[in-house]
């Protein structure tokens, strides 16, 4: 069971009936032809069984995170361009031309895939399909399709009848060339009228009088152009189609469009623009366009009877930026930072503050660990004085053994760390390659500064420029920051935005952890091969499969421990706040874990004949299936304060002496049939036996020293019944050190019983003890 986790973003996003709570067949063949061939799409992990892959997906959901109470649907559109002048976003089905059949009754009913007015079957005046096609590679096709209106009503309905709190959350994957990430839509230039009229393009014309809600059929159509593929008509189909389904408890206006949040309008000047209220604004012509779907987003629901509902946390709106901008931009050569985004916060129909939280945890490098394992009990910096000195900045404060399987180290650096206390330049990541540390291994290279770990200081005022700033931003009006060549550098200038401090509340909609190596050094990358997005953390090892390829190290441990640090640092550890109003900084009502799939385990990944991500689960981000984590080694005892008797030296020399390590070893047994195994100590226990052939007694033997019998008899006798440490001598070879902790391994006996056993055996053991 998972009690660290409060919400999911639920997967795949395709599939075109993969949501649903009904079951359903397809045919690559057209409605006319006279024989066609059905197989079953969404009960692979049931056929026959009438219950479909979601709806068992979701009762283990229920099961496994019984703390779950926040669903997030993700609904992808397709992306056919990082060239927003020319990009199309559209939904597409792998059955164009196709036939769907559902499967509820005693005989199976027609049924069309639909989506905002299309159909398999849409078609132009000469007969053509209107449908853009899915990319196959090898035969297969790289996505799934667009999931159905009637099927994601359906699982609306069914998400809010199981008594979860529900976000809508609409998608874009791009197909073209490289599988590239969403947020690399832009503009070769911007700050000109063309880059505005590109924009305009993309967003498209789409108004809300478009959109006709169908009850009957579950679907919601489109007066515009059948052939408008563009981000509007995506948003305001969705938001009509949430309301088709008795409304969700947030919208989403899509997530980390990074690239088009940048472009800049001609209007845009360092300065920006001072309104009459004072704050000021900069042109940013696609963030505006945001605000314009945030107001007509929150016209359809108030119209449909869907109001704002801020306490109850029902029909609220939002848009989700990634985490490296959700603060603010910068343009190569302007030399600063503009909070871009702070004019859609500070709009009346966005109710939260939402971003993509994928901000590191640790540092942590090949070669025992780098500076933070060096800086680990150096004091921490004094967190009332930001920014730290360049001589306090990288202390951690804490105690123990260094490793990156502690959770004060993870919990350290949520507040703390990389983008809170110090930055790193320039730190692209090159993939995979021999470690520049000299480990021999084969790991995911990290340049620039952060290969060198040459750490940069920020400086007071730039509090905006650190990611993980969010106490501070949430409390404080902002400034744009930048150098205007005056010789102040990098300086808050200008008048403030448009945020008013603690007005609405964060919302990490996403956060999440590869199953892989040194994962929390940088959680936002993903390990899928077709991409050119394809990368693993920065020092995370791969293993080698066959001895020439290579394969990401898993490691479900670390994201286990660091799913929890966040958790029990906002929930738990008493870290959120709230303003005097009783708005919370977090609301953690919304917090979303990336990802639960509702394609069940084990059908999914099984199943690689049927999907084609299978073979990225297991670096991947997917939780479902993954657990029990083994937890970490247990932090070693604090050695024994005081001094420690030593073992007495005995005058028979010894025949045999046997030093055995013990070793702890974990094993979790998967229902997959895999076991992990992991070690419960970091280093191993010893057993020594002591045997020898001369044990001399009685009297005192020469230079007036007693027998040997008499030695261990007062030595058993001072420590064994009070079970105390004592030192023991241990040869050099052994690389224990120069003693070990010791106890008496039968120090249950008493004094007479151990005589006993010496007397017959001539030999007792020793068993070592952590400190």
């Amino acid at each position: 069971m998972i009690d660290y986790i409060t919400g999911f973003n639920l997967l795949p996003s395709t599939g075109e009936f993969g949501y649903d709570t009904l079951p359903y067949q397809a045919s690559k063949s057209p409605p006319s032809a006279a024989a066609r061939t059905f197989v079953p799409i969404n009960t692979y992990a049931g056929p026959g069984s009438g219950r479909t892959d979601y709806s068992r997906a979701v009762d283990a959901l229920a099961a496994q995170v019984p703390g779950c109470t926040t669903v997030n649907l993700l609904v992808a559109w397709f992306g056919s361009s990082l060239d927003a002048n020319v990009c199309k976003i559209y939904p597409s089905t792998i059955y164009i031309d196709g036939s769907f059949q559902r499967l509820d009754g005693a005989k199976p009913v027609e049924e069309n895939w639909q989506v905002s007015g299309l159909t398999q079957l849409s078609q132009d005046a000469s007969g053509a399909s209107i449908l853009i096609p899915i990319t196959y590679i090898d035969g297969h096709a790289v996505y799934g399709g667009t999931p159905s209106d009637q099927s994601v009503v359906r699982c609306l309905r069914d998400l809010k009848a199981r008594g979860y709190r529900v976000v809508f959350y609409p998608f874009i994957l791009m197909d073209c060339p490289g599988f590239p990430w969403r947020g690399r839509i832009a503009v070769r230039q911007d700050r000109n009228a063309a880059a505005a009229a590109t924009v305009t393009r993309f967003l498209g014309p789409a108004k809300p009088s478009h959109f006709t809600r169908d009850s009957t059929n579950l679907t919601v159509g489109y007066a515009g152009p059948a052939t408008d593929y563009t981000f509007r008509r995506m948003i305001l189909h969705y938001a009509n189609l949430c309301v088709l389904a008795g409304g969700v408890d947030l919208f989403l206006l899509g997530s980390e469009l990074r690239g088009l949040e940048s472009i800049r309008g001609p209007g845009w000047t360092k300065a920006g623009a001072t309104g009459a209220d004072g704050t000021v604004t900069w042109d940013y012509p696609f963030v505006d366009g945001l605000g314009q779907l945030a107001d007509d987003v929150r016209g359809i629901f108030d119209a449909a009877g869907l109001t704002r509902d801020a306490g109850g946390l029902h029909n609220l709106v939002a848009y989700a930026p990634d985490w490296s901008v959700w603060m603010g931009v910068q343009h190569p050569g302007e030399a600063g930072q503009w909070p871009h985004l702070d004019q859609l916060y500070g709009r009346a129909s966005i109710d939260l503050v939402a971003f993509d939280n994928y901000l590191p945890l640790s540092d942590w490098t090949t070669a025992g660990g780098g500076l933070d394992a060096a800086n680990w009990t150096a004091p921490a910096p004094d967190r009332s004085a930001w920014p730290p000195g360049p001589e306090t900045m990288g202390g951690l404060g804490l105690s123990g053994e260094p490793t990156l399987y502690a959770m004060p180290y993870l919990k350290r650096n949520i507040e703390g760390g990389e983008k809170y206390d110090w930055f790193y330049y320039d730190s692209d990541n090159l993939g995979i390659g021999l470690d520049p540390l000299g480990s021999d291994q084969q790991v995911s290279r990290p340049t620039g500064d952060r290969l060198t770990q040459t750490r940069s200081r920020y400086y007071p005022g730039q509090e905006i420029l650190a990611n993980k700033h969010l106490r501070w931003w949430w409390k404080n009006t902002h400034r744009a920051v930048y150098d205007t060549g005056d010789g102040r550098g990098y300086v808050p200038r200008g008048p403030v935005t448009r945020w008013v401090p603690q007005s609405k509340s964060i919302a990490f909609v996403e956060y999440g952890f590869a199953s892989i190596d040194r994962a929390t050094n940088q959680p936002n990358v993903f390990y899928d091969p077709k991409s050119t997005e394809s990368f693993t953390a920065y020092w995370s090892v791969w293993d080698s499969a066959d001895g020439a390829t290579y394969r990401p190290k898993r490691d479900d441990t670390l994201c286990a421990m660091a799913l929890r640090a966040l958790y029990e640092y906002w929930y738990v550890d008493g870290n959120n706040e709230t303003s005097a109003a009783g708005l919370p900084m977090l609301q953690t009502a919304f917090f979303a874990a990336w990802n639960w799939d509702a394609r069940p385990f084990p059908t999914f990944p099984l199943r690689s004949d049927v999907w084609g991500d299978t073979l990225n689960w297991p670096a991947g981000l997917w939780i479902g299936g993954k657990g029990p984590a083994l937890p970490p080694p247990p932090r070693d005892a604090s050695p024994v304060p005081g001094p420690v008797p030593s073992f007495p030296v005995l005058s028979g020399p010894a025949w045999s002496v046997r030093y055995a390590p013990v070793f702890r070893t974990g094993a979790a047994l998967h229902v997959s049939g895999r076991e992990a195994r992991a070690a419960r100590a970091r280093a191993p226990l010893w057993e020594i036996e002591l045997a020898y052939e001369v044990l001399a007694a009685g009297g005192f033997a020469a230079g007036g020293l007693a027998g040997d019998f008499e030695r261990l008899a007062g030595f058993y006798g001072s420590v064994a019944g009070r079970d105390l440490p004592f030192r023991v001598a241990v040869p050099a070879a052994l690389g224990t050190g120069s003693s070990l902790l010791c106890r008496f391994a039968d120090d249950d006996l008493d004094l007479e019983q151990f005589m006993a056993l010496l007397f017959a055996t001539q030999a007792f053991r020793l068993t070592s003890v952590r400190g």
